[in-house]
Formats: C-alpha cells, sequence, structure tokens
C-alpha cells in the first residue's frame, strides 16, 4: 500500500479516505438522474401507493397503518438506488483518467475505494431520513425504543455495504455511467416489487411467494417493521440480510477490486 510521507499507514489511509469520500458526495451531483432515482422517486411512490393501495392491502385500517407498514420498502428502494450513484461515479473517475492520476500520488492505494464506500453510507442515510421525514408529515411513527430504532437506520446501511461491491464490479467493467443505471435499476425494481414491502405474502401470487420469502428486500422491511413497531421478532430477517450482505461481498468484492485493479 502506497503511503503519504506525513504519516503511518492506517493514519494516512483513514486521512485520504476522509478525502475522497467528500469527493466523491460532490461528484454524485453531476448525475441528477440517479439522485432522483434515490430520493424522489421513493418519496413518490410512498405518497402514490398509500393513495392507491392503503384500503385494499389493509382494509379498514386507514390509510395511516398503510404509510407504517410499507414506508420501510421505500426507504430500501432509496438506499438500492443510491448505490447506482457510487457505480456511475466510479465509472466517470476511471474514464476521465482520475484514477489512473491518484495512483500515481502518494495516497493509500484503498483510499478510493474506501471513499466511494463510505460516501455510500452517507447518501443512504441521508436518502432514508429524508423519506422518513416525509413519511412523518403524513402518518408514519416509531413506536419502540431508540436501539431500535437505530437499528432500522443502520440495517440497510450494512445491506448496502455488500450491495455496493455488486455495483462497483459492474462499473469497472462499463462502458458509460448511464449503462450502471441501466443494466441494474431495473433488477433492484423487481427485487422492490417481487417483495412483501407493499402487499402481504398471502396477497402475492403463489409462484412469487417463495421468491419474496427469500428476496433480501422483503427481508429487510419485515425486520425494519419489528424495529420500528415491534411487529414481532427483527432476529430471523435481521440475519437473513445480514447474510445476504456477506453473501455478496464474498462474491462481488474480489470481482470489483481485480477489475479496478486492471
Amino acid at each position: 500500500m502506497t503511503t503519504t510521507d506525513s504519516g503511518p499507514p492506517r493514519a494516512a489511509l483513514l486521512r485520504d479516505s476522509l478525502v475522497m469520500t467528500g469527493r466523491t458526495l460532490r461528484v454524485t451531483l453531476r448525475f441528477p438522474i440517479v439522485l432522483f432515482m434515490a430520493v424522489a422517486l421513493p418519496v413518490i411512490l410512498l405518497l402514490l401507493m398509500t393513495a392507491s393501495f392503503a384500503t385494499i392491502v389493509l382494509p379498514g385500517q386507514g390509510y395511516r397503518a398503510y404509510v407504517n407498514f410499507a414506508l420501510p420498502l421505500f426507504a430500501v428502494m432509496g438506499v438500492l438506488y443510491s448505490t447506482l450513484a457510487t457505480g456511475a461515479a466510479s465509472v466517470s473517475d476511471l474514464q476521465s483518467g482520475f484514477d489512473a492520476r491518484i495512483r500515481t500520488m502518494p495516497v493509500a492505494a484503498a483510499a478510493p475505494l474506501v471513499g466511494r464506500i463510505a460516501a455510500e453510507a452517507v447518501r443512504n442515510l441521508l436518502t432514508m431520513l429524508v423519506v422518513v421525514a416525509v413519511g412523518t408529515i403524513i402518518g408514519f411513527r416509531f413506536t419502540t425504543d431508540p436501539v431500535s430504532i437505530a437499528g432500522f437506520f443502520l440495517l440497510p446501511l450494512v445491506f448496502s455495504a455488500g450491495l455496493v461491491w455488486l455495483v462497483l464490479s459492474v462499473a469497472v467493467r462499463a462502458r458509460s455511467a448511464e449503462s450502471v443505471s441501466a443494466s441494474l435499476s431495473g433488477a433492484f425494481l423487481v427485487l422492490s416489487f417481487l417483495s412483501t414491502g407493499m402487499v402481504t405474502l398471502e396477497d402475492l401470487p403463489g409462484w412469487a411467494q417463495p421468491i419474496a420469502a427469500v428476496n433480501p428486500v422483503s427481508l429487510m422491511v419485515e425486520a425494519m417493521r419489528a424495529l420500528a413497531h415491534g411487529d414481532g421478532s427483527p432476529g430471523g430477517p435481521a440475519l437473513g440480510t445480514l447474510a445476504w450482505a456477506v453473501g455478496l461481498t464474498v462474491v462481488f468484492a474480489p470481482l470489483a477490486i481485480r477489475g479496478y485493479r486492471r
């Protein structure tokens, strides 16, 4: 690992990673469509789906009950689409020659990747805060303790730390920033709708129920509902989400790092 001259390797990595995190957050402003998909789209869908499905999915319980039921899905959707900003920024840096220049400078070798992953976490947290804020206006409420509420926000961030490796493995082989979004946004949409986020498992077609049961989006949503409202135990769904995060990291981190080095 290459380090700067002003400190030990760990200090250099931390310092360089913080710089790269700030830069990555600024670079994502160049991709407004990605930011729209990450922030505005989940909010719009939350409002539309609540107006359309509240009385169908939860008859007799009102719109507020459906907001509390469905909001975790739209927070998760924001996290899914936010990872595309990391992919788009990575392609832009690779094609502009920025990464090549960084490799010739006294910068910790891992700093660009660490910075992108850290920026991803910051964007995801901001996205979730926006979705929850809008949801609160139309009736969403936490009814659990502060530790559970912290887990509500933390669990999707942990999953995104695994998902971002999948996105980066696509980005380092993509021809354009737009192709990253085009290749993954459809898959994210399928995962979101083929889940228990908007309807109960029993309301899905029989062929879709086994898929939805193991879908990481369903697992996250179920755990987040329990963490937000105490509806059941979050343990099983949370462990399933963590298993997905570890699996994605094990499979795609080597592919992303190998492609980045090339």
